[in-house]
């Protein structure tokens, strides 16, 4: 009986260790930066915070100096001539460095991500692969299929089919590792 004890103690030690460990390594490979700007710009906005860092995760992996193979730059890969079009709407000064800055380049994200959202009747997953298919694949899609939505599986763009399940996947992930970062208090 006493062996079982102290197995079980043992064995309960262990669990909170790795538990521990485990979420060290998790917040490792799911880094959450410049939480400032997430929780200003989604909340001034009206945008989940987590869908922001999932956008964020799977773009750049919150690397602000990032540019893709077509030009994209910075945390949520934003490409110079969308960057703009959101500047002007916005009627912010636009230029292609100010896109490596955090702040402004979560701010045009975060807007670009809302009007998706917007134009797509809250349908966030149309609206992630507008973010980075374009809406004219989109809603090209729709017409093809002659509805107001489709499944992920259906997307016809492997790149987009898998940006659109990570982000999914990494907003899961966010949610639950950082279930109270962005909880209402003072921001």
């Amino acid at each position: 009986m006493k062996k079982k004890i102290v197995v079980i103690i043992l064995l309960l030690i262990f669990l909170l260790f790795f538990e521990r460990f485990y979420f060290f390594i998790l917040k490792q490979v799911y880094p959450l930066r410049f939480t400032d700007s997430i929780k200003k710009y989604s909340k001034a906005i009206n945008v989940d915070p987590y869908l922001i860092c999932a956008i964020i995760k799977s773009e750049s992996n919150f690397n602000q100096f990032a540019v893709s193979r077509r030009g994209a730059i910075g945390l949520m890969q934003l490409s110079p001539l969308t960057a703009k079009w959101v500047a002007c709407k916005l009627e912010l000064d636009y230029s292609r460095e100010k896109l490596y800055d955090p702040d402004y380049n979560i701010l045009l994200g975060t807007w670009y991500i809302k009007y998706l959202i917007d134009y797509y009747k809250n349908d966030t997953k149309l609206a992630v692969a507008a973010y980075n298919a374009g809406m004219s694949n989109v809603d090209k899609w729709l017409y093809q299929k002659d509805r107001a939505t489709f499944e992920i599986d259906e997307i016809p763009f492997k790149e987009t089919n898998h940006f659109v399940r990570r982000v999914f996947k990494n907003y899961e992930i966010y949610k639950r590792l950082y279930k109270s970062e962005f909880e209402n208090g003072d921001d």
